[in-house]
């Protein structure tokens, strides 16, 4: 993909043609649907990890030394977080309803990497050309769904309170091999 150099934001998506690309193309950049697409399959942990935050610093409030508006706003996030992962989980399965079983195994191999499906599943046989054409248009699918649902970029940072900013920023400066199925980043020398 060519997207290194000019960039434009056109609503919800950010469209970018880089010289040196041929006249004309574009490519589109789905960073935030990659990184939900790879938090997919811990999502439920970490939306109840969030509450379980939110619980702790709604008990442990009187020893914070800031105002209650602000503790009280910070537990609301929390809880927004959780309220969103959970929006998201449902999008994501109602995608995963209208996939065919070759768009589940390119998700699964790709994003999710649930070890007990691949082994399961019929590895795709094609060509690595077509490969990566299949999973550009199976990207391109997951964001209408995820566009369709509401989710933005922005909204999708601002309401999962900063959670996934950093697997977005790695996915947008092209260290998406960084970024695990679990949704966590790899300790990297850069």
């Amino acid at each position: 993909m060519c997207y290194d150099k000019c960039e434009q934001t056109f609503g919800n998506m950010r469209t970018a043609v880089a010289s040196g690309c041929r006249k004309g193309v574009k490519t589109l950049k789905y960073d935030y649907v990659k990184a939900i697409l790879y938090a997919y399959p811990t999502m439920d942990e970490i939306g109840e990890a969030v509450g379980a935050a939110a619980d702790n610093k709604a008990l442990l409030s009187y020893r914070d030394p800031r105002s209650t508006e602000d503790v009280a706003v910070d537990i609301m996030k929390e809880i927004a977080a959780k309220r969103a992962l959970k929006e998201l989980c449902g999008i994501v399965d109602e995608l995963l309803k209208n996939c065919s079983a070759e768009e589940l195994y390119l998700l699964e191999y790709k994003y999710f990497r649930r070890k007990k499906f691949l082994k399961e599943a019929v590895p795709l046989l094609c060509a690595r050309r077509t490969y990566f054409r299949k999973q550009d248009r199976l990207l391109k699918k997951a964001a209408d769904y995820i566009e369709r649902g509401g989710w933005t970029q922005e909204r999708f940072l601002e309401e999962t309170n900063g959670l996934f900013s950093r697997v977005v920023e790695a996915i947008a400066r092209g260290a998406e091999r960084s970024v695990r199925a679990d949704g966590k980043l790899r300790h990297s020398s850069s």
